[in-house]
């Protein structure tokens, strides 16, 4: 389905697909840019100055203009896609500004509705032959690309998000805090957070949000007079039943028995 607007600013093409398992297969380069959504499923994508990308639901990749290409469907879980084509001097403007070329053509991001219905509302722009509408949202989905590529630069570096990762965690623990949520708050794929706490930390999240709240338990039946019932659900246990098991199983002694233990040691202290 095509569309033209004026010369510095063109939709030229827009559409969906639901691919089925194919071989790879080359893909000549045409004069203007065209970029995807996968909305579901995985598949491959490369240029030939950018290395082969595992592309998975969630992520936006660029065919850049005039830059020979190769994309597929993943054989085990073949993706579907939105596409819109852009042309014109100011199309080409805007994708440079939001940092896409032909060696960075890639943004791995996490599943977003918003998205999606931005691709469809221009795709039933075109459709209608509505100009201002497809126009409209065109220039939306660059807006809200630009919000999206500027939180990901922030957390470009590693380090500092894995440092954000961890101060969002203390400040959640206590809930039903799991690692698709912090995935979606952040907008990253969660292996990508299992890669990080690997590397900074040698274990995984789940371990690592178990043992900060047993940490912080340890610290209530020490300082406060809560019940064990109590201390369980404030530190995002699911049960007294399951913190006291998980307890046992690290600190080798009842909760009770630990709080039992600490208290005669400082009265042991104060003789």
């Amino acid at each position: 389905m095509q569309n033209v607007a004026n010369d510095e600013f063109q939709v030229c093409e827009v559409g969906y697909e639901k691919c089925q398992p194919t071989k790879p297969f080359e893909y000549a380069s045409i004069d203007y840019w065209v970029l995807h959504y996968c909305t579901d499923g995985e598949g491959y994508f490369s240029t030939s100055d950018s290395p082969k990308y595992h592309i998975t639901q969630g992520d936006l990749f660029l065919i850049p203009a005039n830059c020979h290409n190769k994309y597929y469907p993943s054989k085990t879980k073949p993706w579907s896609y939105r596409w819109v084509g852009f042309s014109g001097i100011n199309a080409s403007k805007y994708l440079k500004s939001l940092g896409f070329n032909s060696k960075n053509c890639v943004l791995q991001s996490s599943v977003d509705e918003k998205l999606n219905t931005l691709f469809e509302l221009i795709y039933l722009g075109v459709k209608e032959k509505n100009d201002f509408s497809t126009l409209r949202y065109s220039y939306t989905l660059f807006e809200y690309l630009a919000q999206k590529v500027s939180k990901h630069n922030v957390q470009s570096t590693p380090e500092r998000l894995f440092k954000e990762i961890i101060l969002y965690i203390d400040e959640k623990y206590m809930y039903d805090l799991s690692v698709n949520e912090i995935a979606q708050y952040y907008e990253i794929d969660r292996t990508y957070i299992y890669r990080l706490f690997r590397r900074y930390k040698r274990t995984t999240p789940s371990k690592y949000i178990q043992e900060l709240r047993l940490k912080k338990a340890c610290s209530l039946l020490k300082k406060s007079s809560l019940t064990i019932t109590e201390i369980s659900y404030s530190t995002g246990f699911s049960s007294p039943s399951y913190f006291s098991k998980f307890f046992v199983s690290k600190m080798k002694m009842t909760p009770l028995s630990y709080r039992r233990s600490f208290l005669e040691s400082a009265d042991g202290l104060r003789l």
